[in-house]
């Protein structure tokens, strides 16, 4: 409540003062610019001043605290500042009045994001130059390349007074008596140490349990998204790319996925989401993370446990296929809490779409325990419930609104005084034709959910295992996994060239083909099964994708049709080649991703054709809901993209990869050079701690926020993935501005997040720039935002948007993060392990354990073991098969103590840095190492 009225009190004051301006009335405003303020040394610089808008222009420009050799000079102002030395210019600047309206068309998710600010943030957004596109704009540029520099608007003038621009060590003042720095220093003393990265560096390290308190529980029924689609909050149960699928909501009702044909639902009344269930339950949760789900209900001093699982009709098939009968295996479990006897009723619906003929649908046949129900027309079994005899009723509804034949069954159940009693419902996807109803009735609920869980276990230590003192974050990687395997729906077995279908989700949008190649070539392809270790899996759908999607001409098309489609393709393949070794697997990819790189050389050879070298950059779509632009997101792609497919071609012998390495090298050049100049053309914008600097749009020519369009446009497919994908340096000024002002102002409530929380490039940037404390805020404010708390079910989108369940690209991108913690490739060559564990992880008697972890080396295993307590950290190393040229170990002491000592395989060494708290190891050529740090 207080930030929208924040925002409406910001918004009347800039109407009003547009209105007491007077309409056409000449403006002036006196303005003064310094440089040199807080510069140790002195430097030269070569400032220029350009106006624009509304019949802008520069009056009365001098100079001021000038030396003689220093002045106006060739269309600029030369001058060396700084050591103490602060030179400026100080003028009039003329314009139409443009009465500085706000915007008409603001997205609503910025709506939304700034209503949910705090209010000084949601001032300073709706101050933003963006919000007030009309009025006149000031360039300073200083140097003569053009860069840095930055842009300003007379309404932001008119509105701050004074700004200050650390990174430029510009200082700008307005007015007939402007502020002086010192005084404005003064003004800016009590918002020191307000930026969000600020903090991160000074308060203790984030925890899961911090930010699960933070973001709410999509999981819990007491969770509303306004804007809810479908059946909100679902997650899905099924077997390795099966056809058929189940999804259980939060009260444990079950509806089929959306690319099922066989159309469902079924749910207990204690369970029914539209009766406002909230109070009554109390939990929902997976088996250590495994697709084992339990629900549970207390309602008039009777607990109700819903057990639910998938498995097949006819048992686990030998090898890995989609057309196979499903079965959901339910075990409901009743328990007494009032200590006296008592019947209680339960009631369940179950609806369905078959054929309905003659004047009865379904009929109902007792089998001694067992109540079997089938449809009359092919005598098809829809479910049976087996339990303890008791009274059983049911009735025929038609619903209309589902357009099924659903059936209403009531249960009448004797508990003995704090006794409990138990019942299996199984309901089959498709309905079990008549003959296989011996198979369905044989199938023993205990046997079934034990099959089940081994398979899945066996399932996950088929790949690379991960295992650290945090159950929350060891759960989520097991779930992690059938997540993504869940997703497929394989049409044949394995062998040949089998047919998938990829949907981005279960839940969500098209269901058949392979509708958006970068979000499962990269994001679930690469960062999730290559990483792991899965990598026939991901070859094979690497292969499917481009079978599915690529044009003539090696164009990847998908929906909306992204530029980045293609590049990510390359991007996949090559990370999926240098990360498992398998030659063959890559060479079958290779014509089609080598057509794919042809048509990435095509578009940036035209981009490079341009006379402006700030503008050698490839134009294009950037995602399903903005059109054509010169976008960032794209430009890191391509460049990423080419460059990693080229040093895969390297490692094949390939001599294009000279071709690959060539063109990336100066792509990114321009890429850098583009955006720093964009930088100077875009308005400033402010930062918590109230200072100013430069803004780099998500797009070329954009000249600032783009807060008409979509907001993932300039934040979730935005210009940081620049920096994720080594398009500009990590630690450079471009990304040191993306960083402050997305974690200041463009994420949620300050909380490190963007609305699509799989875009989560930030984290990257921070392990690139060496920030652990950053890093680890970020893994765990995106697995209590991007995950529900009860079953870790992945989300797409977190608030405003209508939130769509289940998509693994959330699941990729999570561990990617996690694993690169853990184990992380410097482009250097230098391997380093344990970059950005939490402190927590190695508190005294704990243990990080990672076996058969790929890497661009080969398999890794480690086990890093804390003795904290005897001023002890230890690790085992074993090492890859190839050798990285140096060999990096962090070990983050629980209570940040400085190392003393270390011995390698029993050798004292002095090779290690106190202060960045690793041990290095120069050309590790032993195939273990046993490091053992004191403190």
């Amino acid at each position: 409540m207080k930030a929208r009225k924040c925002i409406a009190t910001c918004v009347c004051s800039l109407i009003w003062v547009g209105i007491a301006r007077g309409a056409g009335a000449p403006q002036r405003l006196k303005v003064r610019v310094t440089w040199g303020q807080e510069a140790p040394r002195s430097a030269s610089h070569s400032v220029q001043f350009e106006v624009s808008g509304a019949g802008a222009s520069i009056e009365n420009i001098r100079g001021i605290s000038l030396e003689a050799d220093e002045g106006f000079r060739n269309g600029a102002w030369e001058t060396r500042a700084g050591g103490g030395d602060v030179d400026g210019v100080e003028f009039t600047l003329a314009s139409r009045d443009s009465r500085a309206e706000p915007l008409q068309n603001l997205d609503l998710i910025w709506s939304d994001l700034i209503a949910a600010s705090d209010s000084d943030t949601a001032l300073r957004l709706s101050r933003d130059a963006a919000m007030h596109p009309g009025s006149p704009r000031l360039t300073v540029r200083m140097s003569s390349e053009g860069a840095p520099g930055f842009t300003v608007t007379e309404d932001q003038l008119r509105t701050a007074k004074a700004m200050w621009i650390p990174s430029l060590d510009v200082f700008i003042s307005t007015g007939d008596t402007p502020i002086t720095f010192a005084e404005h220093k003064a003004q800016l003393a009590s918002w020191q140490g307000k930026r969000i990265l600020e903090r991160v560096a000074h308060e203790p390290e984030a925890t899961y349990q911090q930010y699960a308190s933070l973001w709410e529980d999509m999981g819990d029924p007491s969770y509303i998204n306004p804007e809810q689609r479908g059946p909100g909050h679902i997650v899905g149960l099924t077997w390795d790319s099966a056809i058929p699928k189940f999804g259980i909501d939060r009260g444990a009702g079950v509806w089929n996925d959306y690319g099922n044909p066989d159309r469902f639902r079924f749910w207990f009344d204690f369970g029914d989401l539209k009766k406002g269930i909230a109070g009554e339950w109390k939990s929902q949760r997976l088996e250590h993370g495994l697709p084992v789900i339990t629900t549970v209900f207390e309602r008039n001093q009777v607990r109700y446990e819903v057990e639910q699982f998938a498995y097949p009709l006819d048992g686990p098939p030998r090898e890995r296929r989609g057309d196979i009968d499903m079965v959901l295996l339910q075990r409901l479990r009743i328990t007494d809490l009032s200590g006296q006897e008592r019947t209680v009723p339960v009631a369940f619906t179950h609806g369905r779409q078959i054929p309905s003929y003659g004047t009865t649908a379904i009929a109902a046949e007792r089998d001694g325990d067992t109540v079997t129900l089938r449809e009359n027309a092919h005598r098809r079994v829809l479910m049976t419930v087996s339990g303890p005899t008791v009274d059983f009723n049911w009735t025929g509804t038609k619903d209309n609104q589902r357009e099924l034949r659903r059936l209403d069954g009531r249960l009448f159940v004797r508990l003995p005084a704090n006794g409990a009693r138990e019942f299996v419902f199984k309901l089959p996807s498709p309905a079990v034709a008549p003959e296989d109803a011996a198979k369905l009735q044989a199938i023993d609920y205990g046997a079934a959910k034990g099959a089940t869980l081994a398979y899945w276990t066996e399932y996950i230590h088929r790949g690379a295992r991960f295992h650290v003192p945090d159950e929350a974050v060891n759960d989520l990687f097991n779930a992690s996994l059938w997540h993504a395997l869940r997703l497929p729906r394989r049409h044949g077995g394995e062998g040949g060239k089998a047919t998938i279908d990829l949907p981005y989700s279960n839940f969500a949008y098209s269901q058949t083909g392979t509708p958006w190649p970068v979000n499962q070539a990269v994001y679930v392809d690469y960062m999730l099964y290559d990483l792991r270790g899965y990598h026939g899996i991901a070859s094979e759908e690497l292969e499917a994708q481009y079978r599915n999607n690529q044009e003539a001409d090696g164009h990847v098309d998908g929906i909306a049709n992204w530029i980045v489609y293609t590049p990510g393709m390359l991007y996949a393949a090559a990370q999926s080649y240098l990360l498992s070794g398998d030659r063959a697997a890559f060479e079958r990819l290779l014509p089609q991703s080598m057509k794919a790189l042809d048509w990435c050389l095509r578009q940036i050879s035209a981009a490079e054709a341009q006379n402006d070298p700030s503008r050698r950059l490839v134009n294009g779509p950037l995602n399903d809901l903005t059109g054509p632009g010169i976008w960032a997101f794209n430009q890191a792609y391509l460049y990423a993209g080419v460059e990693i497919f080229g040093r895969a071609l390297e490692k094949l012998g390939n001599p294009r990869a000279q071709d690959c390495k060539t063109v990336s090298e100066r792509f990114r050049a321009s890429v850098e050079r583009g955006f720093a100049a964009a930088a100077v053309r875009s308005t400033l914008v402010q930062l918590r701690d109230h200072t100013w600097q430069p803004y780099v749009p998500s797009e070329l020519d954009a000249g600032g926020r783009i807060l008409r369009e979509w907001y993932p446009t300039d934040v979730d497919t935005g210009a940081t993935h620049l920096i994720r994908l080594k398009a500009i340096p990590a630690n450079g000024v471009l990304s040191d501005w993306l960083l402050n002002d997305h974690e200041d102002n463009l994420y949620y409530k300050g909380r490190g997040i963007a609305n699509e929380p799989v875009y989560v490039q930030q984290a990257t940037a921070y392990l690139l720039r060496d920030e652990p404390k950053a890093v680890i805020r970020a893994f765990y404010s995106y697995m209590a935002s991007g995950f529900s708390h009860s079953v870790y079910e992945p989300v797409e989108h977190r608030w405003t948007h209508g939130q769509f369940f289940g998509p693994p690209s959330t699941d990729g991108a999570w561990f990617e993060l996690y694993r690169n913690m853990l184990i992380h490739e410097r482009d250097d060559g230098a391997l380093v392990l344990g970059l950005a564990a939490p402190r927590a992880w190695l508190a005294d008697g704990k243990k990080i354990e990672v076996e058969r972890a790929p890497t661009y080396y080969g398999n890794l295993s480690m086990t890093i073991e804390s003795s904290a307590a005897a001023g002890r950290i230890s690790a085992f190393i074993q090492m890859p098969d190839r050798k990285p040229r140096e060999l990096l170990v962090r070990l983050r002491h629980p209570d940040g103590k400085k190392l003393q000592s270390v011995t390698v395989n029993g050798r004292s060494t002095t090779s290690f840095d106190v202060e960045k708290e690793w041990i290095r190891i120069a050309d590790p050529r032993d195939a273990s190492y046993r490091i053992v740090a004191s403190y």
